[in-house]
This record gives C-alpha cells, sequence and structure tokens, in this order.
C-alpha cells in the first residue's frame, strides 16, 4: 500500500475517532475531559502568542487551537512547532566555507557594472549582504515557456553531459514525460556521467521503490529530502523542498516552475493547458545554483561533494546584464527572498507585473503594493483562472485579498479559466525575479525554495512581452462588479482569509 493510502486512512480514522469522543468515554468523566481539552488549547495559545511566529501566523493557530480544540491541537503538533527547525537544518561550517571559497573570486569583477545602476545596486547589495549570493556577469539565460519548450531543451542538454548530472524537485510523477527523461538518464549513467536525484518525501509520496530501485541499477545516486516524520516536536511534514533545479557539468542549469509529471506537457484532463515559465541559464552562475545543490545533498546524505568538477565554473562570453541567485528556507532567519522582493517593489517607478499561482501576501508586501499603486506605478497581477486539483480553499485565500488591492489601484488578472503556474515578478524594464517562489506564506517562510534576479539582460524583455500576450487571454477583476458577488463567497473569504497563514 502506497504511503499517501496510508496517511488517508490514518485521517478518516482520527476524524471518526473525534466524532465519537463520547462514545469511548464514560459519561462521568467527560466533564473532566472537556475541561482538560479546553485547558490545554488555551495553554497552547498562550503559548503561541508569546512566540516567536509572525504576527498574522500567530493569530491564525491561536484561533485554531481554541476553535478546535482537538484537532487545532494536533495539527499545530505536528505543522506548527518550530522547536527545531533551525537546529535541523542548520548549514554545517565545513560546507559554507568551502562553498563560498570559490564563489567569492566573481564579486570583485562585478563592481563596474553595479556602479552603473544607480539605486539598483542597493538591492544587489542586499543580496549580497544577507543572502551572500554574488552577482555573475559571464552568463546568460533564456526563457523557456511551458512544459514542451523546458523538457526539450532539458533532454538536449542532458544527452550532452560528459562529467554529472544533478536533479533535485519538488514534484516527480511516474509517466511518459518521466520514461523519456529516465531513459537518457539511464544511458548517461552507461557512460559513467555521475548522476544524483535529490527529490522531496512529500512532493513525491507516490513515486514507487521499483523505479528508484532501477535508477540504483544502473548507479544513480538518490536521496529524499526531509523524510516525512510524525513523532512530537519534529516537524517535517512543513518544511519541504519546493525546488526544481537541474545542473549539468557546471555549464547549463534549469530552474523555474516546471517539475516533471505529464500535466506539464499539458496532457492531464483536469488542467488541459498548463501555462508555466522556467529558465535556462549558461556561464558562471550555474555554478550558485550547483552549490544550492550541494548544500542540499550535503544536508540529506552527509556527503560533501568536493571534486573540483562540481566547483569548477565556464563563464560565457556575455555582455548583456547580470544575475544573482537567491536561496531561501527555513534555515534562514531572515525570509530573504520576501524581503528581497520587497526591496524591489519598492525600487519600482514604472511597472510591478506579478504573476503567481497563489496570491497570499503578507501585510508588509500589501503595503508595499498598496503604496507603490497610489504612486502612480502600473502595478499587474497575474493569478490562474481555474484553481489547482484539490487547492480550491487556496483559491478562495487568493481571492480574499483581492479587494483590498483592487480598491488601491492594482489590477488583477485571472489567466484565461485555465491553471497558470508561473512565479515572476518584473520591476520596470530592467530588474526581475523567476524561480519556484509563489507568492506566499509557505513560500516566503516554509519551504525551501530559489529564484534568480536578472539585471539588465535581455530575458527580462522576453517576460515583459510573455506577461503582455497573457494578458490577451486574461480576463481583468472589476472592483465595481467583483463587490457584487455572493454574501456566502465574501463570507466564505473572510473566513479563509483568517487562517490564510496556515495553509
Amino acid at each position: 500500500m502506497k504511503r499517501s493510502q496510508v496517511l488517508i486512512i490514518l485521517f478518516i480514522f482520527l476524524v471518526i475517532t473525534l466524532f465519537h469522543f463520547n462514545e469511548f468515554m464514560s459519561s462521568r468523566y467527560n466533564t473532566i475531559a472537556y475541561l482538560v481539552v479546553n485547558g490545554v488549547s488555551i495553554v497552547t495559545a498562550f503559548f503561541i502568542l508569546l512566540g516567536n511566529k509572525k504576527v498574522e501566523s500567530k493569530i491564525a493557530w491561536a484561533i485554531f487551537v481554541l476553535f478546535a480544540p482537538i484537532v487545532g491541537f494536533l495539527f499545530y503538533i505536528i505543522l506548527g512547532i518550530e522547536y527545531n527547525r533551525f537546529k535541523k537544518f542548520d548549514p554545517k561550517a565545513e560546507v559554507d566555507q568551502v562553498i563560498d571559497k570559490v564563489l567569492q573570486e566573481e564579486i570583485e569583477d562585478s563592481k563596474h557594472f553595479r556602479e552603473k545602476l544607480g539605486d539598483r545596486n542597493s538591492l544587489i547589495q542586499y543580496v549580497q549582504n544577507v543572502g551572500k549570493s554574488p552577482l555573475y556577469l559571464n552568463s546568460k539565460t533564456e526563457i523557456l515557456n511551458n512544459g514542451p519548450a523546458k523538457f526539450d531543451c532539458l533532454k538536449e542538454e542532458l544527452k550532452k553531459a560528459e562529467k554529472f548530472i544533478h536533479l533535485e524537485y519538488f514534484i516527480i510523477k511516474e509517466g511518459f514525460l518521466l520514461d523519456e527523461i529516465t531513459e537518457i538518464l539511464k544511458e548517461k549513467a552507461r557512460e559513467g556521467v555521475k548522476i544524483k536525484l535529490l527529490y522531496d518525501d512529500f512532493g513525491c509520496v507516490d513515486l514507487s521503490n521499483s523505479y528508484l530501485k532501477s535508477l540504483h541499477a544502473v548507479g544513480i545516486e538518490t536521496s529524499c529530502f526531509n523524510k516525512i516524520d510524525f513523532r512530537l516536536f519534529r516537524p517535517s511534514v512543513n518544511y519541504r523542498n519546493h525546488r526544481k533545479i537541474v545542473v549539468i557539468d557546471n555549464k547549463v542549469a534549469f530552474t523555474g516552475g516546471i517539475n516533471i509529471g505529464d500535466e506539464y506537457i499539458h496532457t492531464d484532463s483536469y488542467y488541459g493547458f498548463w501555462r508555466d515559465t522556467h529558465i535556462a541559464i549558461y556561464g558562471t552562475a550555474v555554478r550558485e545554483l550547483n552549490s544550492i545543490f550541494i548544500r542540499d545533498w550535503y544536508h540529506t546524505t552527509n556527503e560533501l561533494l568536493l571534486d573540483p568538477m562540481y566547483t569548477e565554473y565556464h563563464p560565457v562570453k556575455n555582455k548583456h546584464g547580470a544575475i544573482q541567485v537567491l536561496s531561501d528556507g527555513p534555515d534562514n532567519e531572515v525570509e530573504l527572498i520576501k524581503d528581497s522582493f520587497f526591496k524591489m517593489i519598492t525600487l519600482a517607478k514604472k511597472r510591478i507585473w506579478i504573476a503567481t499561482p497563489y496570491l497570499i501576501p503578507n501585510s508588509e508586501l500589501i503595503v508595499a503594493l498598496q503604496v507603490a499603486a497610489k504612486s502612480g506605478v502600473d502595478v499587474k497581477i497575474l493569478v490562474p483562472g481555474k484553481h489547482d486539483k484539490g487547492k480550491k480553499l487556496i483559491y478562495r485565500a487568493t481571492q480574499a485579498y483581492f479587494s483590498e488591492l483592487l480598491e488601491s489601484g492594482v489590477h488583477i488578472y485571472t489567466y484565461s479559466n485555465l491553471f497558470m503556474h508561473s512565479k515572476i515578478l518584473i520591476v520596470d524594464d530592467d530588474i526581475a525575479s523567476i524561480g519556484t517562489v509563489n507568492f506566499d506564506y509557505r513560500s516566503f517562510g516554509l519551504h525551501f525554495e530559489d529564484t534568480v534576479l536578472l539585471y539588465e539582460t535581455p530575458s527580462i524583455h522576453t517576460l515583459i512581452q510573455n506577461f503582455k500576450e497573457d494578458l490577451l487571454v486574461s480576463k481583468p477583476i472589476i472592483f465595481e462588479e467583483w463587490k457584487k458577488r455572493k454574501p456566502f463567497q465574501k463570507m466564505e473569504e473572510s473566513l479563509v482569509r483568517v487562517f490564510s497563514p496556515l495553509l
């Protein structure tokens, strides 16, 4: 039986037990049980409010625990406790020293480029100081629209591999697409290419042992990131590796919104056409994405990849723009990517264009977008026209933020009655972000993510043009019409909004 089926059965059993709680208790103990349960809930809520969570999360968890005492307490134990979130993922000094040593070389070369960027340099400086992410010049990028373009390019580059292939994915689903990629990987493994696959335990819950064994049989190494553990004070369910990274010989790398699954090549009957965006990177910046993989592989396997082939870089001649690669996760005390997005928004003079499948921003980002819109900046947000499979509640949470943004002059569009999974932030004509990060609490605070910041590269103009084309097949949300939606939907949005930090 698959683990996903076991988890569903356990959840159903828990719900049945809770609804029939009184039948399992003698009547004379009901009052005592009631007092104990509610007492525990009150004490738990008190400690939540005194804790170090963000204010929005504190309020949501406290309400959940108080109004659903048993269920709320169990969910908080599994998903909410953060006693060892930093201890579990603390970067080892040895890893940092090795990786940082080979990355310092590029910083000096970027000074001239940074000097001409004006106030944009403050963003570069922030990312470099807080995230230790250098600025790379000798690199180029290519925007890959939708699954077929990404996987055509990926398969061609995989076939060229000579030394190593590193793959790191949140979701890997067995099917036609995975079969094609696997055949290439197995062939390269037989040729002597070293291949490592890192997958997330939650996202790949249905990945079969037989598939993994078939990889091991040809020498492909695999490892499961942050294996789910339901022991108390081990909140491993919450901290997922949401990255999608492929690095080949440190010459080319891929990242963005696209996992491995047949739905990404438009074959799923529910989604139909799946809109998404990925990026291919060539040159010195590739090494930064590989450093993310090296750290994640080390935390998962305790194997430190010290071979020079994993740390060398391959510059390409390119005088157009520069790149920074950001990684973030619960191992950081600062929410680096969220703060970098905030900084980008405050730097905007002309436009702020956002594409995201989930729009659940915190109060800081909401205010930044509102102030920008009221200052005359063109703020446009593109969200799906159709909710993700099984995530209607999260779609309602996204809609719960429409009113206050629309009222401030932010323009919101829904994509063509279809699902849209791109994760893009464009500021003016010269800065953009593309990566794995959704515009929500979970991506900013709980998931391991990555994004690529582009400065004055041709790919920014490609993203702008693609965004314009997406708007042509999207429906604008008109504030006056939005206010006329059904009262029940308004009430549903208000309720979901309270708990949105938990989604």
